[in-house]
């Protein structure tokens, strides 16, 4: 099996508070708190190991509340190689109420000292090798310049690691200087890169091909929601149907989840069919948890026989 390495520059306490409603401008009651070591790489790290997939987890700590986020990530059995910083880790809130959808409010105010990058990159070229598989997921952080940190993934693409990026700090123009191995935007991410929204699976698939023949990666999957997923490698277009959920509890880190999907069936070097169909079941069933908890192996396993692979002509 390929090693599997992750990499979180922009860690957060995911803060998770339950109310029966939100009311703007008013005193709210919350009746239960839950938190968890995060940030995307963090959360598919977390994903992969609850599933026995083993990987390393590349993380930045910021020194003042590191120690609790180190033992929170040693509690769920994430092995993770730390990187100290100044300052404190933030705290993304997510409230959810029960009469409405979740609101998230994420902080921007974790520095990462330039510098730092380079003993990032070197653990992880001492690490990886060649057809190694690596995540690099979340925001940048503030501290390092947007051009230096594709520096570092260029390098480890150059070298042979396949590289799967999902940040909303990098636009095509980036990616395209890079050429990732994997990109996994949302709907609402793919919109932002287009300037227009993809208002089916097909317009989907266009633009998921497009976007592999314009060098931006080599591979790239667009998820849809409860529609789904469409994949593209320029050539083949495939699009996914996943079942419908009765009774979904949260969407947030699902995307994070599909990705851990995807690199666990690619550390076996499986066929791109199964490659997806667990990609996506893995996705799905991370609705099913509270949170940003990962997919419970039982829901992923009754999940994918109901994944549907289809080809979608051009």
């Amino acid at each position: 099996m390929k090693f599997i390495a992750t990499v979180t520059l922009n860690p957060a306490f995911d803060l998770h508070y339950e109310m029966e409603s939100l009311a703007l401008r008013r005193e709210n009651y919350v009746q239960s708190i839950r938190c968890d070591a995060g940030g995307k790489g963090v959360n598919i790290s977390r994903a992969l190991t609850v599933h026995g997939v083993p990987n390393t987890a590349f993380v930045v700590i910021g020194e003042e509340n590191g120690a609790s986020f180190a033992a929170a990530l040693r509690r769920d059995g994430i092995d993770c190689v730390p990187f100290d910083a100044p300052g404190r880790i933030r705290e993304n809130i997510t409230l959810h109420p029960a009469n409405d959808s979740e609101t998230r409010i994420s902080l921007d105010t974790f520095r990462v000292p330039p510098e730092l990058l380079t003993d990032v990159e070197a653990a992880l070229s001492a690490r990886c090798r060649p057809g190694d598989l690596l995540a690099f997921a979340g925001r940048n952080p503030r501290g390092p310049e947007k051009a230096d940190v594709l520096g570092m993934l260029g390098r480890l693409i150059a070298a042979g690691v396949r590289t799967a990026v999902d940040s909303n700090s990098f636009t095509p123009e980036d990616l395209r200087s890079i050429r990732p191995w994997f990109i996994k935007p949302n709907e609402q991410e793919i919109g932002s890169f287009l300037g227009a929204p993809v208002r089916n699976p097909a317009e989907a698939a266009r633009a998921a091909s497009a976007l592999v023949r314009q060098g931006v990666a080599e591979q790239v999957m667009i998820s849809l929601g409860g529609d789904g997923a469409v994949w593209s490698d320029g050539t083949r277009r495939l699009a996914l149907a996943v079942p419908r959920l009765q009774a979904p509890v949260s969407t947030i880190g699902a995307g994070d989840s599909t990705i851990a999907g995807f690199l666990a069936a690619a550390a076996q070097d499986l066929p791109v069919p199964d490659m997806l169909r667990q990609a996506v079941a893995f996705g799905t069933a991370a609705c099913l948890t509270p949170g940003t908890q990962p997919p419970r192996p039982e829901d992923v396993s009754a999940i994918l026989p109901q994944v549907r692979v289809s080809e979608i002509p051009d």
